[in-house]
């Protein structure tokens, strides 16, 4: 079976498991029921001039597309979420460190790679890039109206 699919259904699953909550929180605001998304067609922040994101939020985790022109990089950052990370398309390299230990990864279309929390990281886009990443618990940092500030950096 397609792993885009498998990855793809599970994130239907888990997003249809919060919005089905007597109470969620969506795009900000407060809805009772289950919502659907046309997440092609929401609106792009700009990042920088090489990256764009969309993204949405349930009650107990979201979902963003990073889109990467060839050359972006997103500084070293890390939050106390999980982050599950699917390269749609293109190709990623990232740098961590975890525990002390730096390590390079190169990511391609259709691989996964999974952050644990506090985790610090940085990408940079080998090739234009589409980045589906799930974090869970919702990014706080993300809530406000301002950039965090590893992405007023990025470029």
């Amino acid at each position: 079976m397609n792993i885009k699919l498998i990855f793809l259904g599970s994130l239907l699953i888990f997003f249809g498991q919060i919005a089905a909550q007597e109470t969620t929180t969506l795009l900000g605001k407060k809805v009772e029921s289950i919502q659907v998304i046309d997440f092609e067609s929401m609106p792009h922040d700009t990042i920088s001039e090489g990256i764009t994101r969309q993204w949405f939020h349930g009650a107990k985790g979201q979902m963003a597309y990073f889109h990467l022109k060839k050359g972006a990089h997103i500084p070293m950052h890390k939050h106390p979420n999980e982050q599950i990370t699917y390269i749609l398309k293109g190709k990623v390299k990232i740098n961590t460190i975890d525990k002390g230990k730096r390590k390079t990864y190169i990511i391609s279309a259709g691989q996964v790679i999974v952050f644990p929390e506090n985790v610090s990281h940085e990408f940079f886009a080998l090739e234009n890039t589409l980045d589906l990443d799930v974090h869970v618990p919702v990014r706080q940092d993300w809530l406000t109206n301002e950039l965090p500030a590893y992405l007023k950096k990025s470029k």
